[in-house]
Order: C-alpha cells, then sequence, then structure tokens
C-alpha cells in the first residue's frame, strides 16, 4: 500500500493532530508517495528494531517514541543512514496514541483486565470548537447531514450531536449581493425564519467541517462563526480511571501486573497501607505518569505507571506501582499490528526480548 494511505488510516484512530505541541509524530523519515509491503511494529527505533526490520524485510517501521525528536543539523547519524540507505520509511505514533480514543492506555487496560470507567486527565493538543451556523428550515438537515459526516457533533461515545432552535434573522443587501431569500420591510431591511444549528468539533477536523458546511448552505454567504471552548472533547485525554471485578487488594493487584506484563518486579509504594487492602477505583498511564500523580490522587486508589521519582513515591498519598516505561507501554504493539494488517499490510512486532531494554537492563 502507499505510506500516504496508511497516513490516512493512521488519521482514522490516532489524529497526528491529537499530539502534544512538544511532541514529533508522523512520518519522520520516508517518502509519502512510496509503496510499502510489510511493517515492523516497536516501541523504539533502535539499532535491534531496524536490524530486526531488515532481516524481516521490512520496508516500513511504525513506532511508538518518536525516531527524531530535536532539530537536526546534520544528517550523520549512522541510524538514519542506515534507513535511508535501505528505503525504510519509519512513522512514528506518540502522545497521538496516548490520548486516542483507544491507545497506549487502553491496551494497558486490556492486559490488565480492569474495566475503564472514564479519563484521568483532559491533556491533549487537540482544542475543541463551538459552531455555530444560520440556516433556512428546510435545508436544516442537509447542512447538519454534511457537518456530521465531515466529523462534526462528536461527543465522547456519541455521534451526530447538535442542539437546534428557531431564530429571525435579519440582512440588509448591499451592492452585488445575491440573497436567496429577501423580503424586505419598509426600510428595506428583510426579515427570514431561520434555524440555528449548533455543534461541536474537534480542531482536527475543524477545516473540513467549515468546508462541507458551505458546501451544503444554500446562502451566498452563511452566518457561520466558531470559537475554542475552556473544556475538552471527553473522547480524548491522559491515563483512565478504572475498577478490577471483582474487586482485588493491593498485594493481588502487584502480583496481576508482574505477571501481566511481564514485569519481573514492579516497585510497590503502599502509602502505609496492608497488602490486603481491597482497591477501589484505580487510575494507569502508560509509560511516564509523573504528571498524572496530582489527578490521581485527586479520583483514585491507587495509581499504575512508569517512571515514578523517589519524591513522587515519598509524597505520594495513595499506594503507587511502578511497572516501568517499557512494560507499561508494550501492550500496545498488538494493537497497532491489528491496525495495519487492517489496511492488508503484513506486520511483525519486535519481540520483547529482543528490544535493547529487555537485553541490557537488569
Amino acid at each position: 500500500m502507499l505510506i500516504k494511505d496508511l497516513l490516512n488510516h493512521i488519521e482514522t484512530f490516532a489524529p497526528l493532530a491529537l499530539a502534544l505541541d512538544w511532541d514529533n509524530v508522523g512520518l519522520l523519515l520516508g517518502d509519502r508517495a512510496a509503496t510499502v509491503n510489510k511493517a515492523l511494529v516497536t516501541l523504539d527505533v533502535t539499532p535491534n528494531a531496524v536490524d530486526k526490520a531488515i532481516e524481516r524485510g521490512c520496508d516500513l517501521i511504525v513506532s511508538h517514541h518518536p525516531l527524531i525528536f530535536r532539530p537536526l543539523k546534520s544528517l550523520t547519524d549512522p541510524l538514519l543512514l542506515k534507513l535511508a540507505a535501505r528505503g525504510i520509511a519509519v512513522i512514528c505514533l506518540h502522545t497521538n496514541l496516548d490520548v486516542a480514543s483507544y491507545g497506549v492506555n487502553h491496551a494497558l487496560a486490556d492486559a490488565l483486565g480492569l474495566q475503564v470507567t472514564g479519563r484521568l486527565s483532559p491533556e491533549t493538543g487537540n482544542r475543541w470548537q463551538h459552531i455555530s451556523v444560520t440556516v433556512p428550515p428546510a435545508k436544516a438537515e442537509d447542512v447538519a447531514r454534511a457537518a456530521f459526516a465531515a466529523g462534526a457533533g462528536r461527543i465522547g461515545n456519541y455521534s451526530s450531536c447538535s442542539t437546534r432552535h428557531p431564530i429571525t434573522g435579519t440582512f440588509l443587501p448591499e451592492q452585488g449581493a445575491r440573497p436567496q431569500l429577501e423580503q424586505p420591510d419598509a426600510q428595506g431591511l428583510s426579515r427570514v425564519e431561520e434555524v440555528e444549528l449548533e455543534f461541536m468539533a474537534d480542531s482536527l477536523c475543524l477545516p473540513r467541517v467549515l468546508q462541507a458546511i458551505h458546501a451544503a448552505h444554500p446562502y451566498e454567504t452563511p452566518a457561520l462563526y466558531h470559537f475554542p471552548v475552556a473544556n475538552a472533547n471527553p473522547a480524548y485525554g491522559l491515563g483512565l480511571l478504572g475498577e478490577f471485578v471483582p474487586r482485588l487488594s493491593l498485594g493481588e493487584i502487584r502480583d496481576l501486573v508482574s505477571d501481566k506484563l511481564a514485569c519481573p518486579a514492579p516497585r510497590l509504594w503502599t502509602a502505609g497501607l496492608d497488602l490486603a487492602a481491597p482497591v477501589g477505583t484505580v487510575a494507569i498511564c502508560g509509560g511516564s505518569g509523573g504528571s498524572l500523580l496530582n489527578d490521581a490522587q485527586r479520583q483514585a486508589e491507587l495509581f499504575i505507571s512508569g517512571d515514578l521519582s523517589y519524591h513522587s513515591l515519598l509524597d505520594s498519598r495513595i499506594p503507587l506501582i511502578d511497572a516501568g516505561h517499557f512494560h507499561t507501554e508494550y501492550p500496545v504493539l498488538g494493537y497497532l499490528q491489528k491496525q495495519l494488517r487492517s489496511q492488508g499490510l503484513e506486520a511483525v512486532i519486535l519481540p520483547r526480548e529482543e528490544h535493547e531494554y529487555s537485553r541490557f537492563c537488569f
């Protein structure tokens, strides 16, 4: 398949615009017009991953962590040169996959058997937009359907969401105007009965939503406006909240994390609780979740993540399980493999034991 077609598919499950502004995601090496037949899926573009891609005849690597994170002043890195020489493209899906409707944290929840109840944090690179447009009643459904098809009206797990109410619009045509409806009064001011349609739309789809509304609208110049809102779309965010059914104890959850994530020695901070203490709401964040600790303490009784610092443990009022960056993110590779295979692309995962972290970290 063509790389550009794969990128279009990625927009359906992990839109690049969801990435946080400091991140670097998407096609980081390669030609959008190139054809790819086989992909290696990995957490990192490391020498082992590149060698495995070459060994398995892959012409694409799909990685979670970015191959290029900081601006390059020169192209001398042997790894980059090796990839370019072999014609291996690289696509990286980082924080956009963290905050997507299903991504790193849902894969982690599935691996643990955690029943998801909500988002831990609304943080995302996306801005939610409020859109309002007035339209003749006879055309309201046409305009609404066009906006929905372009991505408007999605709130959490619901689609085609809108509000509609009747209004009276007024206008005074200036020279060169071509109004569709004109009912002037004695002063030349036209009054028309209309419907005001209101939608929510993510900033990542805003341009095509506006284009769709213009294309479906009968007016020469629709009364259309949009603005960002302070709250976030509940469909996206960092981390998740959930619960184990039946409820497990702190010690049982530690053992479960070790078993399901193949993590030999997860660090447990008990916060003074007994290992037999039952745990209700659990917060999780794959990778490095220290920035979400305050959110977890407000909403959960236990936080499972990676890269938790010494002082994070000492300061935490709730128990923490640090299962490591590698172990908490590795489950998402299976999800990425399924997404690639759904497009007819052969995809293999870099085995856990062949990643440098497994081989050289003890």
